[in-house]
């Protein structure tokens, strides 16, 4: 092949990335759930969440929101779930139709006990170990619960939650494939070109 088929090669190819490849891969699928129970704050029905470390989720619920691979899938408790928010562990829940999740850090995003109700959130990031009816795990995965608390400091909490998994995030970004086929040419062409200048150099 001459260096100007080599040339020619890596201008096409430097032009696929800006239009054959997404930057932001889409999510694989996400599910919400609620509390039909009794939450808790640090033990107590009308513990202070915004001071609290210890959550407990009275029975957590599955909904009918959902989608990607978790759509159809019934509603479904798991019951009572508690976690310590400085225990990065401690976050964990299961039954047969959904599979399990165990967290593997928890941090705390939002705080505020303004306006009459108070409201804390947190993200937890895990591992998703499916049910039998979905496709072969464990896969990474995000848990995203807010509790709420009306009037702030002492009255009743209520919290929901948000089950999602992440698609691949090994995609690199369209300039990333840009500079390695820059790269690229320079070694296929700069390198063949360098080799005649000093071949004439020495004649």
């Amino acid at each position: 092949m001459t260096n100007k088929s080599l040339l020619l090669l890596v201008v096409a190819l430097c032009a696929l990335p800006a239009t054959g490849v997404n930057a932001a891969a889409p999510m694989l699928g996400h599910q919400t759930f609620v509390d039909v129970g009794t939450p808790l704050a640090d033990g107590s029905a009308t513990g202070n969440i915004n001071t609290a470390i210890d959550f407990t989720i009275g029975n957590l619920m599955s909904t009918s929101h959902n989608s990607g691979i978790f759509a159809g899938m019934p509603e479904t408790r798991f019951g009572s779930v508690m976690f310590n928010q400085n225990v990065p562990t401690s976050l964990s829940f299961a039954n047969a139709v959904f599979g399990s999740f165990t967290s593997t850090s928890i941090m705390e995003v939002h705080n505020s006990s303004g306006q009459g109700a108070g409201v804390v959130g947190f993200f937890a990031q895990g591992t998703w170990t499916p049910a039998a009816r979905f496709r072969s795990g464990p896969l990474p995965a995000d848990f995203t619960i807010s509790f709420t608390q009306t009037p702030a400091l002492d009255g009743f909490i209520s919290n929901s939650a948000t089950f999602a998994l992440p698609g691949p995030s090994s995609i690199p970004e369209p300039s990333s494939f840009g500079m390695l086929l820059t790269g690229l040419a320079a070694l296929l062409v700069g390198y063949p070109l360098r080799r005649r200048s000093r071949h004439f150099a020495m004649t």
